[in-house]
């Protein structure tokens, strides 16, 4: 209870502006002062080297078991045996029991396991944790479970081992069930075993439990402390952990820890204060942990999580050593900014330094080359990930097949997909979204059914909303129907991006009241709901249910943005409402101060236009310049035409067919308009004038569903 008192105290007493400033002087004087009287001396500048693994084999386990973390193996078993540490990845490797990477490294504990003549306590404590550690949850608790029932005893190694996996698996029950195992074979006070218990809990989303357990103990090491510390952050108890990290500085002086400062790092940027960011920054520099790559990766996220373009550039210019993992964070923050170019220039950046990239830079270019739409540097990007040797991996296969659809390559797409022998759902939902992205709704429907039939998939709120806009493409009722009980029935309708998409094929299917019903079963909504909402009411022609739902999203506290206000304005223009439209529109500029894009200039001229009102319709054209003016010049000309003012039309038609957006579209328009005013010859000459330099409008088909029925 005292515990929890405490936590609770912490948590309601958040750090203020003065606490985070006393906090960075605390950093800060940490950095210069001297160690503690009971402290022992600095290391040596060259320590001398680790003594050789003795010949107990007990004593190495520990060394192997004992790991809260990543980096503090080093840190707290390099007395135990041979640790090393590999310089691109930052993993531990044992070389006692053999090293290896990737998949071959996955296998062999288990293969190891299965060929050892006498499966006692070491080797199974040793065959668990390779499992846990290698992200084989499962497979360590398997072996955990088996090795009980063949009646060998676990002993605190053992227990480490069992309680990273429940860590990874974020399974609480285990947890609980290996604490009480340790509580009973009396093995609770055991250092180890107490500190993954610690870890254990704080990953299992119980930080309560892991205080009281860290406050039991008598004397707790760094890595109990680090345990403590990035378990509050992976809960999101930024402000707790610091305060923590603040106990520990008074308690050991400045700690020159590697794995403390990452956590560190992560706990300022979760506070959101960039001062605080900056003395955790000032900090690393001065216990001199700004030359490792692993904190100045840490300390580079930390400002990008601040979402600053230019203090990003910054940093990165600034930071002593960079690696793969520092370049691919820089190129992942830019390509977030919608700064594809950019992502390009420093990949090849990257490549000119002399540093090999890895999968996630690849497909981080890749998605730039998506965003951009430029087969020909994306193909550039297709040949490096074949040449590093990656091109049969999943991840850059899925990327490559987005990247292909974008750029309107479905053949290239479709080849890679075909290709992959093993394909997950991500890739089946790749490949449907680029039939229906590129306008071949009915043929990413097909590939979905032969997705179901051919494999065992739950369908996931991705490939839900992307089944839901080939619905909206060829206005699929019925199928929207299905797809709307399949909702409900998976549960996926607590996904705000499934309801929104149900909210627009409704409306454009015409049955804006069941898209108002989902509207108003939704639990929560976004800016999203409320304007697709609006949308759906506008293009069924109920113009006053919109401005009545705009006029309730204003009072609630969801922020109107420009989105908004086109959608009303749109709904006012299909419905003839023209001084609400004008008062939006006003109060879009007057009291949001939102700047007007074209579209919604285009939208208030086609709303006059629409009205009669063509001098008001100019004048507000008129204020546009040729680039931003199209959309309006465009409504005016289809103004003019519906009431057969020819003025009107050939001054639009004027401003129009000079600009670059035209279409055979216009060029029918305005012959119409001479055709109706009996200038016959005008409109052939029209006609044939423009025949040549544009192509003509791809033609509109339309679709009859004839529904079977039963005669009685």
């Amino acid at each position: 209870m005292a515990a929890r008192a405490l936590l609770s105290r912490l948590r309601f007493a958040p750090l203020s502006h003065h606490h985070h400033r006393h906090l960075g002087r605390a950093l800060s004087a940490a950095a210069t002062a001297d160690p503690p009287p009971d402290e022992s001396p600095p290391p040596p500048p060259h320590p001398p080297p680790p003594p050789t693994p003795p010949s107990n084999s007990k004593l190495f386990v520990a060394g192997l078991s004992w790991s809260a973390d990543e980096r503090s193996l080093t840190d707290a078993f390099s007395s135990f045996g041979t640790v090393t540490e590999d310089g691109v990845r930052g993993r531990c490797s044992m070389k006692r029991l053999g090293g290896g990477s990737g998949c071959s490294a996955r296998a062999r504990p288990r293969q190891m396991f299965d060929e050892m003549p006498v499966r006692d306590l070491v080797a199974c404590s040793a065959a668990i944790y390779r499992h846990a550690k290698s992200g084989l949850f499962g497979e360590a608790v398997r072996l955990f479970v088996g090795m009980m029932r063949v009646g060998v005893s676990p002993n605190s190694f053992t227990l480490v081992g069992a309680l990273i996996a429940a860590a990874g698996m974020g399974n609480l029950v285990l947890a609980e069930c290996i604490h009480g195992w340790a509580m009973k074979s009396l093995l609770e006070s055991n250092p180890f075993v107490r500190t993954a218990l610690l870890d254990s809990y704080a990953k299992c989303g119980r930080p309560t439990k892991a205080w009281a357990l860290f406050g039991e103990m008598r004397d707790p090491g760094i890595v109990t402390w680090n345990a403590l510390i990035s378990g509050l952050v992976h809960n999101d108890l930024f402000e707790e952990a610091l305060l923590v990290f603040k106990r520990l500085l008074f308690s050991f002086g400045p700690v020159h820890n590697v794995v403390t400062m990452i956590s560190i790092a992560q706990a300022s940027a979760g506070c959101g204060d960039l001062g605080l960011c900056e003395s955790a920054h000032a900090y690393s520099v001065k216990i001199g942990l700004d030359s490792d790559v692993s904190v100045t990766n840490s300390i580079l996220g930390m400002y990008l999580s601040f979402g600053s373009l230019a203090i990003g550039r910054e940093i990165f210019k600034k930071i002593a050593v960079n690696d793969v993992v520092s370049w691919t964070m820089m190129m992942g923050f830019l390509l977030e900014e919608a700064q594809a170019i950019e992502v390009i220039h420093m990949f090849v950046q990257m490549r000119l330094s002399g540093i090999v990239p890895d999968r996630v830079a690849l497909v981080t270019v890749a998605q730039a080359c998506a965003h951009l739409g430029d087969g020909r540097i994306g193909k550039l990007v297709h040949n490096e990930i074949v040449i590093c040797g990656f091109s049969g991996e999943l991840p850059a296969v899925n990327s490559l097949i987005t990247m292909y659809s974008k750029c309107e390559d479905l053949s290239s797409a479709r080849l890679l997909f075909d290709g992959t022998m093993e394909k997950s759902l991500v890739s089946w939902t790749a490949m449907v979204s680029a039939y229906i992205e590129n306008g071949y709704a009915l043929e990413g429907m097909y590939l979905f059914a032969k997705m179901r039939h051919e494999g065992s998939f739950m369908i996931d709120s991705v490939t839900l909303v992307t089944l839901l806009l080939a619905c909206y493409e060829v206005a699929k009722f019925e199928l929207c129907i299905q797809l709307h009980a399949y909702c409900y029935k998976s549960g996926l309708c607590l996904y705000k991006p499934v309801l929104n998409t149900l909210i627009a094929v409704y409306g454009k299917c015409g049955y804006a009241t069941l898209a108002h019903k989902v509207f108003d079963e939704m639990i929560s909504r976004n800016a999203v709901s409320w304007n697709t909402m609006i949308l759906s009411y506008g293009v069924n022609g109920q113009g006053e249910k919109a401005v009545s739902l705009f006029n309730e999203m204003e009072k609630s506290s969801e922020d109107q943005d420009s989105v908004t206000y086109l959608n009303t304005l749109l709904a006012c223009s299909h419905s003839g409402l023209v001084d609400d439209g004008m008062l939006v529109f006003r109060r879009m500029v007057n009291d949001k101060g939102i700047i007007p894009c074209p579209e919604h200039v285009g939208c208030i001229v086609d709303m006059l236009a629409r009205a009669g009102r063509l001098e008001e319709a100019a004048g507000v054209a008129s204020l546009t310049h040729n680039k931003l003016g199209a959309n309006a010049w465009k409504a005016l000309m289809g103004g003019g035409h519906l009431h057969g003012d020819m003025k009107f039309t050939k001054v639009a038609a004027k401003k129009v067919l000079t600009t670059e957006s035209f279409d055979y579209g216009h060029v029918v328009l305005l012959s119409n308009a001479y055709a109706s005013s009996g200038k016959y010859r005008a409109a052939e000459s029209v006609r044939s004038c423009y025949a040549k330099r544009i192509t003509r409008k791809t033609l509109g088909l339309s679709s009859i569903e004839i529904v079977p029925y039963s005669r009685r």
